[in-house]
């Protein structure tokens, strides 16, 4: 019965320990997206938007609020996982009203920049050679496009995962980085069980070795 309520108890710590890394990660990019439409706004005051323009607008922000709503109510990673795509999608109808306000064509559903998914959207795709790896082909941003056409560093974002921070890319995106402290905290939970059991057979062991000692007129003890 201890067994199974110990149990139950490390799979509650993990799960909260889930929970705070996916909303800390899932909140740096709500905040990303509050900063960013407020930056358009801004923007487009001195633009006559056209209706268009202002649907795509009001959809940003709708699903903006949205994604702040469920963050706030949620209470386990998977909620907070699934807020990504509310944010996506946020994201795309800002780089919708962009496109519409500067003449250009909506841009497509594509999967979010391979550097920073807080950047948008990706617009094209790019050869890129990472430092010490191969040339590959991936999917970025407008700005990250021209920054590697220059022969500039793109704009990396960097997340924690484990105990190390890598480039978004290497990361394996939000799920990986939750499963990755997840296993991290297992680890680190069998390694504290671990040292205890040992502490504890020690004890015992040397409790006996001062019984059997004092048994047997002073044997060992004294090592």
């Amino acid at each position: 019965m201890l067994g199974g309520r110990r149990r139950r108890r490390e799979e509650e710590l993990a799960g909260l320990d889930r929970f705070r890394v996916a909303r800390r990660l899932v909140d740096e990019d709500v905040t990303a997206l509050g900063e960013q439409l407020a930056e358009l706004d801004v923007d487009t005051l001195a633009d006559d938007l056209d209706e268009e323009a202002r649907h795509h607008y009001g959809r940003a922000l709708e699903h903006y609020d949205q994604a702040k709503q469920l963050l706030a109510s949620s209470t386990t990673a998977e909620e907070v996982l699934a807020i990504e795509q509310v944010v996506a999608d946020a994201r795309w109808h800002r780089a919708a009203v962009i496109a519409v306000r500067d003449g250009e064509a909506l841009p497509a559903r594509r999967e979010p920049c391979f550097f920073d998914p807080r950047h948008g959207p990706s617009m094209q795709d790019v050869a890129w050679i990472p430092p010490g790896g191969t040339e590959r082909t991936v999917a970025v941003c407008a700005a990250d496009a021209r920054r590697l056409a220059a022969g500039e560093q793109p704009l990396e974002r960097l997340v924690r995962v484990g105990d190390r921070w890598v480039p978004w890319h290497r990361s394996g995106g939000s799920s990986a980085v939750v499963d990755a402290r997840d296993h991290a905290t297992a680890t680190y939970g069998r390694r504290v069980q671990k040292a205890m059991a040992e502490a504890h057979l020690g004890s015992v062991g040397g409790s006996f070795g001062d019984i059997g000692g004092g048994d047997m007129g002073g044997g060992g003890g004294g090592d």
